[in-house]
C-alpha cells in the first residue's frame, strides 16, 4: 500500500541500511494489506499490516504475529480522518445516519475504528452503505456524489480538506490515544525460527527512523519516489509518527475494539501475549 506510513522500510532499503544489516529485503507493493496474510510463509517473509490483520487471522485460527511496530495515531499527529463531502449537510458522525460511506477495506483498521466511532454515537453501522475503494480515488467519487464520506489517511486528509470537504474527526482515536496503526507481521513458525532477522529488521526500522528525523528534504525525496506523488503535494505531508514498538497492550486495544464494532463473536478467546513476536 503506497502511503507515508511505510517511508521507513523504503529509506532503510534505499539507504543500504537492510543490507549493511545483513537482510536481502525485496520490495512488493500490495493494494490491500489483509490479502498478505494467506502469502506468509510462502511467497512472502515478513508483511506490512495494521494489527487488525493479526487479531482476525488469529480469529481465524491462522498463526500470525507481530513483529514489529510502524505507525502510532495520537491527537497530537492525526494521520486518518472521516471526511463528509462539502455541500452534503454533513457537519458530525450523526449525520451520517443512512449514508453512503467509502472505505479502502471492510476488513481492515480504518474501518474497524469507523463503525466503533459510529456505534459509540448511537448510529447502527448496519443502516449505512460501505463501498470499498482506493485512496486516490476518494476524492473524485465525493465530487461524483457517489458517497457521502470517505475513511482516509494522510496525504489524502490534507487535500480533501483544502478542497472544501468537513472534517469528521478520527475514529482511530476511539481505540486508543495513542493506537497502534499499522506494523509488520509474520507467520508465527517463521517468527519463531528468525528471532535474529526479526531484531535486525527492527534496529534496520529504527535506523530509518533517525535518518527521517534527522534528514527531512532527502527522506522526502524517498517518499516521492516510492509514492510516485508530486513533489508538491510531498512537501506538504504531515509525516505520520514512527515506532517499531508492538506489545500485547496494543494488541488487546483492538481486539477489544473489534468485538465491540461486532467483527469477531465476543467468545472467542485471544490472548494477545501470543500475538506479539519476542
Amino acid at each position: 500500500m503506497i502511503s507515508a506510513a511505510w517511508l521507513p522500510l523504503w529509506v532503510a532499503q534505499d539507504e543500504d541500511i537492510f543490507d549493511n544489516a545483513g537482510l536481502e529485503v525485496e520490495i512488493q507493493t500490495v493494494q490491500n494489506l489483509s490479502t498478505t496474510i494467506g502469502a506468509l510463509g510462502r511467497q512472502l517473509e515478513i508483511s506490512g499490516a495494521t494489527t487488525i490483520d493479526i487479531v482476525k487471522a488469529a480469529a481465524g485460527g491462522l498463526d500470525v504475529v507481530g513483529i514489529s511496530g510502524n505507525t502510532i495515531e495520537t491527537s497530537a499527529n492525526r494521520q486518518m480522518r472521516l471526511v463528509g463531502r462539502k455541500g452534503a449537510g454533513i457537519q458530525g458522525i450523526a449525520d451520517l445516519r443512512g449514508r453512503t460511506i467509502g472505505t479502502p477495506s471492510i476488513n481492515g483498521a480504518i474501518h474497524v475504528a469507523t463503525l466503533l466511532a459510529l456505534k459509540e454515537s448511537g448510529i447502527d453501522p448496519k443502516g449505512i452503505r460501505f463501498v470499498e475503494m482506493m485512496f486516490p480515488n476518494m476524492a473524485d467519487q465525493l465530487t461524483a456524489e457517489q458517497v457521502d464520506a470517505v475513511e482516509t489517511v494522510e496525504p489524502f486528509v490534507s487535500m480533501l480538506l483544502a478542497a472544501g470537504h468537513q472534517d469528521l474527526g478520527d475514529p482511530m482515536l476511539n481505540v486508543g490515544d495513542p493506537v497502534t496503526l499499522t506494523c509488520w507481521m509474520a507467520g508465527g513458525e517463521w517468527a519463531r525460527n528468525n528471532e535474529a532477522a526479526i531484531a535486525s529488521w527492527r534496529a534496520s526500522l529504527d535506523e530509518a527512523r533517525a535518518y527521517i528525523e534527522a534528514n527531512d528534504g532527502p527522506a522526502r525525496s524517498i517518499l516521492e519516489k516510492w509514492t510516485k506523488l508530486p513533489s508538491s503535494i510531498v512537501d506538504q505531508i504531515r509525516l505520520p509518527s514512527y515506532s517499531t514498538a508492538l506489545n500485547a497492550a496494543d494488541v488487546a486495544a483492538w481486539i477489544k475494539a473489534t468485538r465491540d464494532a461486532g467483527q469477531i463473536p465476543g467468545d472467542r478467546e485471544l490472548d494477545p501475549a501470543t500475538l506479539v513476536a519476542g
